[in-house]
């Protein structure tokens, strides 16, 4: 059975809630890639991944989906073939919206959203979708360092508040695939938690420095009106 090890590991009821989950990936690059062929080898029951890029050179020194071929192609089509030959139990829904259009909506039967993106004018967006009660699990990157977050919507502090000071050049963002990677399995591992109602990381952050190997958590004040 695929998930005979992992059903070792955490149980037949955590394993069932896998199945049920149904979770929106936003972002199929360097974080993306891996966390949700993490979802889908964990046995996630619905996987909605959602990109309107292009494959470009670049891409493909983190990028796992991704191979010279596919240049030019849109990558939420090579993912979705990707994901979808790892086995029969996941159910992947691609999708290629705009986030950051007004008329952008999330699906209605998610139980959380996974922020794989790479600029933060559309993560306030798509966290600005989230409904009320849903998890939220920001991931970033850039050099040697990374970051993770769970956030509840309606009850955490505002995605906007917590990175009011946030980089918006345009600018190459330097990442390589080592530590994408990295932080994409702590994502993932994350998420999971979230699915399983134990979040480890919710209201707080994880700062990872992989030059050093130092793990460091900042909990984040919640304001009550």
């Amino acid at each position: 059975m695929i998930f005979e090890r992992q059903i070792a590991f955490w149980g037949e009821e955590k394993q069932e809630l896998l199945k049920k989950a149904s979770v929106f990936v936003a972002g199929i690059g360097g974080l993306g890639c891996l966390l949700s062929e993490i979802l889908v080898r964990s046995g996630v029951g619905r996987v909605y991944i959602c990109d309107k890029g292009i494959v470009d050179e670049p891409d493909l020194n983190r990028q796992f989906f991704y191979t010279q071929k596919d240049i030019g192609k849109k990558k939420i089509d090579v993912a979705a073939e990707w994901l979808t030959k790892i086995h029969a139990y996941t159910e992947i829904i691609p999708l290629s919206d705009d986030i950051m259009k007004d008329d952008f909506s999330l699906p209605g039967d998610i139980n959380g959203v996974s922020d794989c993106l790479d600029n933060f004018e559309s993560r306030f967006s798509l966290w600005d979708r989230v409904k009320q009660g849903s998890f939220y699990i920001h991931a970033g990157v850039e050099e040697f360092f990374g970051q993770v977050l769970t956030l509840i919507k309606g009850t955490s502090p505002e995605l906007s508040d917590i990175f009011a000071n946030y980089d918006n050049r345009k600018r190459t963002i330097p990442v390589s695939a080592n530590c994408a990677s990295t932080i994409s399995a702590l994502a993932s591992t994350e998420l999971i938690n979230n699915l399983f109602g134990e979040p480890k990381l919710l209201n707080t952050l994880l700062i990872i420095d992989l030059s050093d190997f130092t793990f460091d958590k900042v909990s984040l004040s919640v304001q009550r009106p």
